[in-house]
């Protein structure tokens, strides 16, 4: 994964089955980690998480399973 400081702005958005389960603004996180732990009631299962670092100009996407 590409560099993530807590300063950063990252804007995160969670996709199940083609559906949108939670898409936020977060700052004061590091890792895909910390992104999935401040997102509140998460569905059980395969998961797509897009992360958009507007600080530092990258984006990626992760296959995750939620568990």
């Amino acid at each position: 994964m590409t560099e993530i400081i807590s300063t950063d702005l990252i804007f995160a958005t969670v996709t199940q089955r083609g559906r949108i389960v939670a898409n936020v603004a977060l700052r004061g996180i590091t890792s895909l980690t910390d992104v999935l732990r401040s997102i509140p009631s998460l569905p059980h299962g395969l998961a797509s998480v897009s992360l958009r670092n507007s600080t530092r100009g990258w984006s990626q996407t992760r296959m995750v399973l939620l568990s």
